[in-house]
């Protein structure tokens, strides 16, 4: 685990290295000063790149323009409703990486789908992340001018076509008694589709947190592009119950995972940062980066923060005996701290650091690396090199929140020894770690961060079988990684490969002065961007 005095250090990098404000609100630069050539000609780089045409070549083989590869059986699913998920998801990896031959079939089925239909239940919240991300980011990425682009002009353009027929064609899940979105739509019938949660006898209709509040960002960034305000609208609208919660949570700032859509009042209380109310966390800070004028984000900032000191002084814990590591618990549905963590809380380490530097907050940017390096710490400490679904820790006074763990010899002995008990060991392709530590060498300019990166892409090369480097595993605490699953998600070509890339590559590609990436790492141009420096 890193030291106290290389922490100082690292914190004093962030200080002196990243540049100040140089125009007001509009042009903040958090990413590090690298020196000129850095990450050239890098052979990770390469390696990562030749991974995702490998990969690729896997899913058009077997599963193209269906949604997902199933790598066992060489076949393929269409659980993310039959445009081609994988195809929306992964285009903008492909142009970064300078894949043109591979974004010329992307584009073309692009083109071809009809996104206005679908024969499943769709689901809002995969729908803007995947789809709408995906869409977008391609758009700005060919249109930067800034990676090759032989492309035909109509097929890039059908890119922001598509986009707002798709949001266009979902946006009657609006149609609730707040404004806060429904879970899903029939898109046969146009019928939105109520979802429910049961607290204490109680049915509510629902909406989850993170769904309500992520999409704020591709919402924004759809307006801007297309000038179409109903969008924005929409997604202002859903906002306000979320920055505004009713009733108060356990712990300021940490709202809980389900929200009434009859009335916008909370119905759980189990905040934190881990699914179901990540993301709503991640945009907070995010959409005012992107557009630090509009008339709303100094709200959205204000709450981030909250959340954030909030997070500090009742959730950012250290397991007993281990003061070394920094965990963010989460709160059950009665708000009560359960001592346990899942890995999308990840996540929070790269969020941290991003707004620590660009808020000039050291004490932010300190939780960040804590949080970051805690994360490592669950990677670095497993048979495979990889990290677990869910830990859990003994608390202060030496007691999990799961009464069966405290006569548990088992995970007593493994918690004294690495501080935390692994509860769910199955991994299923984590980006959340991968993204933390991109954050972190983006910023820090420290380079033990790619080093990290490595580590895992090696991990995921060396664990399973050659054949199927990419598949999930059931445990990664047995050798080779237990059982393999017979599944590859969307975001591992979306996420994983990118996040890996853009650690090894030039600095100035994907520079965070330039965009912002929205959960699923689907890099949006800010709408006042600062101009990289030459690398």
């Amino acid at each position: 685990m890193v030291s106290i005095p290389y922490l100082l250090l690292t914190l004093a990098a962030i200080s002196n290295a990243v540049p100040s404000v140089t125009s007001g609100k509009t042009c903040r630069q958090v990413q590090y000063d690298f020196p000129k050539n850095t990450n050239k000609h890098d052979p990770r780089a390469e390696a990562v790149k030749q991974a995702y045409a490998r990969e690729w070549r896997e899913y058009s083989k077997y599963a193209f323009p269906n949604d997902e590869l199933l790598p066992l059986s060489h076949n393929y699913t269409n659980d993310l409703f039959g445009w081609g998920a994988t195809v929306v998801d992964g285009i903008d990896t492909a142009i970064i990486m300078g894949l043109t031959d591979i974004v010329e079939q992307q584009l073309k089925h692009i083109a071809s789908v009809d996104f206005t239909k679908s024969a499943d239940i769709v689901n809002f919240f995969d729908i803007n992340i995947r789809y709408l991300g995906g869409l977008l980011s391609a758009y700005d990425l060919i249109k930067s001018g800034q990676f090759p682009n032989p492309y035909d002009d109509d097929l890039v353009e059908e890119l922001l076509s598509q986009a707002k027929s798709l949001a266009s064609a979902i946006s009657p899940v609006f149609d609730t008694a707040t404004g806060l979105p429904a879970s899903t739509m029939n898109f046969s019938t146009g019928e939105i589709m109520k979802s429910t949660t049961t607290v204490n006898g109680t049915k509510y209709n629902s909406t989850n947190t993170a769904q309500a509040g992520t999409m704020i960002l591709e919402y924004y960034r759809l307006s801007d592009l297309t000038g179409d305000e109903s969008f924005r609208q929409h997604a202002r609208k859903a906002e306000k119950y979320l920055i505004n919660p009713k009733p108060a949570p356990a712990f300021p700032g940490l709202i809980g995972t389900e929200l009434d859509t009859e009335t916008g009042n909370l119905i759980t209380l189990d905040g934190g940062w881990q699914a179901g109310v990540d993301s709503f966390i991640e945009y907070l800070i995010k959409t005012y980066i992107y557009d630090p004028e509009d008339d709303m984000v100094e709200q959205l900032l204000d709450f981030w923060i909250l959340t954030v000191e909030s997070s500090k002084k009742n959730i950012a814990l250290s397991p007993y005996h281990h003061p070394e590591l920094t965990f963010l618990s989460q709160l059950d549905q009665n708000g009560t701290i359960m001592s346990s963590m899942d890995d999308y809380a990840c996540f929070a380490g790269g969020n941290l650091l991003l707004g620590g530097a660009y808020l000039d907050r050291p004490d932010i940017s300190e939780l960040g690396l804590k949080v970051t390096d805690s994360c490592h710490w669950l990677y670095n400490t497993t048979v495979t090199g990889l990290g677990p679904s869910t830990i859990a820790w003994y608390n202060e006074h030496n007691k999990a929140y799961e009464k069966t763990y405290n006569k548990n010899s088992t995970t007593r002995s493994y918690a004294a020894k690495y501080g935390y008990f692994i509860e769910d060991p199955s991994y299923r392709s984590y980006p959340e770690p991968l993204e933390s530590f991109w954050y972190a060498y983006r910023i820090t300019g420290d380079k033990r961060w790619q080093e990290y990166n490595w580590e895992i892409f090696e991990a995921l090369n060396t664990t399973r079988s050659k054949s199927v480097p990419y598949a999930e595993i059931s445990d990664v605490n047995a050798p080779f990684g237990g059982e393999l699953v017979n599944y590859v998600s969307s975001f591992y070509f979306a996420e994983v490969l990118k996040y890996l890339y853009l650690t090894f590559t030039e600095p100035d590609v994907v520079s965070l002065d330039d965009y912002v990436l929205n959960t699923e790492c689907h890099p949006f141009l800010k709408k006042s961007a600062c101009k990289s420096s030459e690398n």
